[in-house]
């Protein structure tokens, strides 16, 4: 019975968390933006035209809160079996490593986890998964803070699989794992505010990169770096096609061969600044 009380409390206290970061930082982008400033869309949002309805807001809000209860289950179930030496790449004791290997694995796990993030959204987009599961999310075409995990149950399972890998191989210390978590989540939830922000962090993308993924379907599959999307050829090009059946990552062109009257379409990377 102990045990099941302490698995309930640490399961508890991981939905709230959760909740309390989502609810407090998706509520203030709410108010802030689409309640007080709702009058002048074309100063702040990325598509000023384009507005969930009503019941569409409600129901981004009902699945936010599922998933993320459901987040919080796992997440509380993976700390208490933790608890019972469950073993993982996880270390509480920081000189345990040192700092050479605490700047090295935090780095890397960060990578990692954003490079894993990427495939796993890019396998979202597979035309058999996409109708069946991701097209859940993509009913957000115009998003609001509160659509940040208003996906399919097996959707927010897969991202949060890619993130609990990690640390079954890599050293992590235990506070960089609780940063990186946080971290994801917060920015998760600005690129899903369908406002016009950039980022003070040099390598986190603008909102209006995230936003155009929304608008455009299949394209900018990153999630906080706009790295891979760079190297693999999935950041969203100028004068190309794009929509909800042109799957690939890199869109049709939407000219003719020579058009520029040199023999070349500049299909060139947008860019996101």
């Amino acid at each position: 019975m102990d045990e099941f009380l302490r698995w309930l409390v640490l399961v508890f206290w991981s939905i709230v968390g959760g909740l309390v970061i989502v609810w407090g930082v998706a509520g203030y982008y709410h108010v802030r933006y689409y309640v007080l400033r709702r009058h002048e869309p074309e100063t702040w949002k990325c598509q000023p035209k384009r507005w969930l309805r009503p019941e569409q807001q409600r129901q981004a809000m009902r699945l936010t809160t599922m998933n993320m209860t459901l987040g919080g289950l796992l997440s509380g179930t993976f700390i208490w079996a933790l608890d019972r030496g469950l073993p993982t790449g996880i270390y509480f004791e920081f000189a345990e490593h040192g700092w050479l290997s605490f700047i090295v694995s935090s780095v890397a796990f960060f990578f990692t986890v954003d490079y894993l993030a990427y495939w796993a959204h890019r396998l979202m987009h597979h035309k058999l998964v996409f109708r069946q599961v991701h097209s859940w999310h993509h009913r957000y075409v115009a998003t609001t803070p509160f659509v940040v995990t208003a996906m399919h149950p097996v959707e927010f399972l897969t991202f949060q699989s890619v993130t609990f890998v990690p640390m079954f191989v890599l050293p992590i210390y235990y506070l960089t794992a609780i940063t990186v978590f946080v971290y994801i989540l917060v920015f998760n939830i600005i690129d899903h505010s369908g406002v016009k922000l950039s980022s003070r962090w040099p390598w986190q993308g603008p909102t209006t990169f995230h936003d155009d993924h929304h608008a455009h379907f299949h394209c900018n599959f990153g999630q906080c770096l706009l790295f891979w999307d760079r190297v693999h050829g999935t950041l969203r090009r100028k004068n190309r096609r794009y929509g909800a059946d042109v799957y690939g990552g890199r869109g049709l062109s939407s000219r003719p061969s020579g058009s520029d009257g040199g023999g070349n379409t500049d299909d060139g990377f947008v860019e996101y600044k």
